[in-house]
């Protein structure tokens, strides 16, 4: 079991690598409700040669060429909770292009965790790039300077999963669906398509992931982008509050 978990985790981190083209809304759908603005979204960048950069490293199987280079890397904090290895893993990422289907993220090893700013913040990191088992995709950026370009104020919640690109959002809640005992009780904010009542799926891929949820807001159009706020309870982000967003 935990084999095939720790493949499927590897698969999810590049599968936005073999394609790139978001699922269109359901057209026969109403019109979403207004979206609200009481949410600000993380800033996040757009660079395609960094894009390339990654797929030739984890795609191409290039990265052997670039251990112990000096890697600079300009894009969002995000924090996942392994809980298939027991550890908190850290990532900057962007995306290729606006279409926001294609992301790339570059875990690193920050030298000071403590002195981190808060996730979803723009951040500047700079380490060397190392080959390792402990790294989730073989390689990370360790010893890694960070500093802020564009500050955030996350949520107060315990998983942040806003703050993510799409691919490490799958990644986190594959975690959590798989050891959801290691989750119970802590406070969610996901985003996704509205795919049925109660499921949330991911906002580009058709078959990527789903999860389950509880509210009793009213339920906005399948194929609507949304942000879930709510708190994990036997697998299912529950007491969900819903925004519409058109942020993702």
């Amino acid at each position: 079991m935990k084999r095939v978990f720790l493949v499927a985790v590897c698969a999810c981190l590049i599968l936005s690598l073999c394609a790139c083209g978001k699922s269109a809304p359901a057209s026969d759908q109403p019109p979403p409700p207004e979206e609200s603005d009481a949410f600000s979204a993380p800033p996040t960048v757009l660079t395609p040669p960094e894009y390339v950069l990654y797929t030739n490293i984890f795609y191409n199987n290039t990265g052997d060429d670039y251990v112990g280079q000096t890697f600079t890397k300009t894009g969002t904090l995000a924090r996942i909770e392994d809980a298939f290895n027991g550890r908190t893993r850290w990532y900057v990422w962007g995306y290729n292009d606006q279409t926001k289907c294609c992301d790339w993220q570059w875990e690193i090893v920050p030298k000071d965790e403590a002195a981190l700013p808060e996730i979803g913040s723009l951040v500047e990191a700079t380490g060397t790039f190392t080959a390792s088992e402990s790294a989730l995709d073989g390689y990370w950026i360790t010893d890694a300077e960070v500093s802020v370009q564009t500050p955030y104020t996350a949520p107060e919640a315990d998983l942040v999963l806003i703050a993510m690109s799409d691919t490490l959002e799958r990644v986190q809640l594959l975690n959590m669906q798989y050891y959801p005992e290691n989750f119970e009780g802590k406070t969610v904010w996901a985003y996704g398509r509205i795919s049925a009542p109660g499921v949330l799926e991911d906002p580009y891929y058709d078959g990527s992931w789903t999860q389950h949820f509880a509210s009793d807001d009213e339920l906005p159009a399948i194929g609507t982008i949304v942000i879930l706020r709510g708190t994990w309870h036997d697998g299912v982000i529950d007491e969900a509050s819903i925004t519409v967003t058109k942020d993702y």
